[in-house]
């Protein structure tokens, strides 16, 4: 199930889309989503928790954004555990958020090593009603911009006379995503 579907988008626009336009919607609106799964590294609806593997050897571990951190694990080179990480030896970052970016170990840093710091979490951003509103809302945007496809045209009028014409630098929908997700 995608976080938008045609329903939100006829919303949107205060009308229902034509049968071209419907067709079109469900390639759209999951390459978009694709693409915003890929440029933040977690997904956009509920999924069950997963592990991923990070390098250790530093203090505060940037992790893919996610939400209920089950565990953290040392791992060797087989992903054989080594030694769990009790929750007293690290706070899951930004405290004061759903969303989670990062943890931060409370004496020191995660021992050194390649993929060998195990994170199960939940990698969605699903859970968090703020993101996933922001998120929802530049992809109704982008989807809208593609349907009316005005995103590019440009209008001028000077002294009675105008021109209208397509712009080659057209408004990216996405782009106030950049700005929650810093570093993508």
């Amino acid at each position: 199930m995608a976080l938008i579907n045609s329903a939100d988008l006829e919303a949107r626009l205060g009308r229902s889309l034509t049968s071209e336009e419907a067709n079109a919607f469900a390639i759209i609106n999951n390459s978009n989503q694709a693409y915003v799964e890929r440029m933040i590294g977690s997904s956009l609806e509920d999924v069950s928790p997963a592990t991923r593997y990070y390098d250790g050897g530093v203090q505060h571990l940037s992790i893919d954004p996610c939400t209920s951190v089950t565990s953290v694990r040392l791992v060797d080179d087989d992903e054989n555990l080594i030694d769990n990480y009790d929750t007293s030896d690290y706070t899951v970052e930004p405290r004061s958020r759903t969303l989670k970016t990062m943890l931060r170990h409370r004496s020191g840093g995660f021992t050194t090593g390649m993929n060998n710091i195990s994170v199960t979490a939940k990698f969605s951003i699903y859970d968090d009603a703020d993101v996933s509103a922001i998120i929802k809302d530049a992809l109704l945007n982008a989807v809208e911009n593609e349907v009316n496809n005005t995103s590019n045209i440009k209008q001028e009028s000077i002294e009675g006379y105008s021109v209208t014409f397509a712009d080659s630098q057209t408004k990216d929908a996405l782009d106030k995503l950049k700005y929650l997700f810093p570093g993508v």
